[in-house]
């Protein structure tokens, strides 16, 4: 049986190389309108309209209400929808009207899934967290794959008292069940499912509570992945540990072509290594994984959606990073860009290689600089070494199933990680082998030390447009970061999409829907990656010019 499952995966695997992948249409020109963008005009990445389309939209089976409740929810406290374009903007969504892929005129990022009864769901997708938008001057540019202002924690938090209030005996319960057509002898069954999705999503929110506030643009991942398998999946509320080191959300160009990802380095890119990091991310926005073993099927059932995993992690393959756009933010100045280059490559480049946007198969190398060496905020990193966990029922098992060390009564938590995900993939094998196919392309391969205490040093492309700077948000501009740290901005306020093209960052004043970013708060510290902060002031200047122009 297992010979005939070997030779199964060797053919198919042949035949979807084979058949390569279709033509795409041709990219995008600059400067155009994004297509349902409200006035957003489109930079030059790669895609084409339907690529860009495909991909904002696209879903990995993240259930995160069903379809017809988000359609006609309410806000606590208001008759306002809970998706209603002000309020999603307010959270740092990127508003989007009507389109082919998104019927409904959800945010960038909503997804729309069915589950094997025919059940509507909207979850969240990739590009709710890896979209942004710069704003200058009335222009608001979109950045695919850029760095997302969503705020996580307040959107989660509100979708609870939204659900919450719903649930309650009076007039919003019944205008709801109203919008849905909801029969009067089946209300008192739908108010129980609002209480049971209200009370589960609310223990989720509750279990990720973290003590620094995550704010725009910034997430916990690792940490809110760890309590979803260790926790929820495995069933043991002391395997809890508080997501307290939020990061930026990266940006996704040139990352398909690295060795690692990760802030810290610590996922390969090799073989199916895109695949299995997709499937965490599914299973940890709003998935589920049952656990129990079913001798008939190889790993474990999930929510998974693997029709579109490949795709996905193609789209990103073919993403480039945006550059900067003269016609709106004014000409770079050549002399300074000349002298600026020189610079780069005594300061800069020995971590930070160059890639070539224009080459579609560029294979790049990340620098791994460990934590004593590069000063900033060890939180993040700290936080994924120190984690392990019990193994309750996964005691015994394998950390790839078939291979892999033994798991002991505790384990690193990442383990356990690795260990759902290749479970939920092996339960799809023809599914997850043409995802493999689909997403495996030529990077350089990279071990992985056991003790990873070091980030990541990526290519600058863009660099621009991804302000804030550092892994963990603490520098608001690029003038601010070749600032020694002491002299750094200890606060800021975070939330504007307003582009200061001077400073090269996004505007730091109080606005409507901005909070406050203090650097001296646990995890949050601008310290370190004091590089170039000894340079001229004529001589930043030159480096700014050419860190633009990447």
């Amino acid at each position: 049986m297992k010979q005939a499952g070997s030779w199964l995966f060797v053919g198919l695997l042949v035949l979807l190389v084979a058949c390569g992948k279709a033509p795409t249409e041709p990219a995008m020109v600059e400067g155009q309108a994004v297509d349902g963008g409200l006035g957003s005009i489109d930079l030059d990445q790669g895609w084409s309209h339907a690529d860009q389309d495909g991909a904002s939209f696209a879903s990995f089976g993240s259930r995160l209400l069903p379809a017809d409740w988000m359609r006609h929810l309410e806000r606590a406290g208001s008759t306002e929808r809970f998706v209603a374009d002000a309020h999603m903007d307010a959270l740092g969504f990127i508003v989007q009207s009507p389109g082919p892929s998104n019927p409904d005129g959800y945010p960038v990022g909503f997804t729309r899934e069915y589950d094997s009864e025919g059940q509507e769901w909207v979850g969240l997708g990739c590009a709710a967290c890896h979209t942004g938008q710069v704003d200058y001057r009335g222009t608001r540019m979109r950045i695919d794959g850029g760095q997302a202002l969503i705020d996580f924690d307040a959107f989660e938090g509100e979708l609870v008292e939204s659900l919450s209030a719903t649930a309650e005996r009076g007039p919003k319960f019944e205008r709801f069940a109203d919008a849905i057509v909801v029969a009067k002898e089946a209300r008192p069954a739908l108010r129980e499912a609002l209480v049971v999705r209200a009370q589960t999503l609310d223990a989720r929110h509750r279990m990720n509570q973290s003590p620094v506030p995550y704010g725009p643009g910034r997430l916990d991942a690792f940490g809110q992945i760890f309590n979803a398998v260790a926790v929820t999946f495995l069933g043991i509320a002391d395997n809890q540990r508080v997501p307290d080191a939020p990061v930026s959300y990266p940006v996704m160009w040139d990352a398909s072509h690295l060795d690692l990802v990760q802030w810290n380095g610590s996922a390969p890119n090799a073989g199916p290594g895109p695949l299995l990091q997709n499937v965490t991310t599914a299973l940890a926005v709003y998935g589920a994984l049952d656990i129990n073993h079913d001798d008939a099927l190889p790993g474990y059932s999930s929510d998974i959606d693997f029709e579109k995993l490949g795709q996905i992690q193609d789209w990103f393959y073919q993403l480039k990073s945006p550059q900067w756009p003269a016609h709106v933010l004014g000409e770079l100045d050549a002399q300074r860009v000349a002298r600026g280059q020189t610079l780069y490559a005594g300061e800069c480049q020995s971590c930070h290689v160059l890639s070539d946007r224009d080459d579609p198969r560029r294979e790049l190398k990340a620098v791994l600089t460990p934590l004593d060496e590069i000063g900033t905020d060890p939180k993040m990193a700290r936080n994924f070494l120190d984690a392990d966990a019990e193994t309750g029922p996964w005691k015994g098992e394998k950390v790839a199933f078939v291979a892999g060390d033994v798991l002991g009564e505790r384990a690193p938590t990442i383990d356990l990680v690795a260990h759902a995900a290749i479970g939920a993939t092996l339960r799809h094998p023809v599914e997850g082998v043409r995802d493999a196919v689909a997403s495996m392309h030529h990077v350089y391969k990279a071990g992985l030390s056991k003790d990873p205490d070091y980030y990541k040093a990526r290519p600058l492309s863009g660099i621009w447009a991804s302000a804030p700077y550092l892994h963990n948000g603490s520098v608001p501009s690029l003038v601010e970061l070749l600032k020694p740290p002491t002299e750094r901005l200890a606060s800021f306020h975070v939330g504007s999409r307003e582009f200061d093209p001077e400073n090269v960052g996004l505007e730091t004043g109080e606005g409507p829907h901005s909070s406050l970013f203090d650097t001296s708060l646990p995890g949050n510290g601008n310290g370190g990656h004091d590089y170039g902060t000894a340079l001229s002031a004529e001589d930043k200047r030159d480096l700014l010019e050419y860190l633009k122009s990447l």
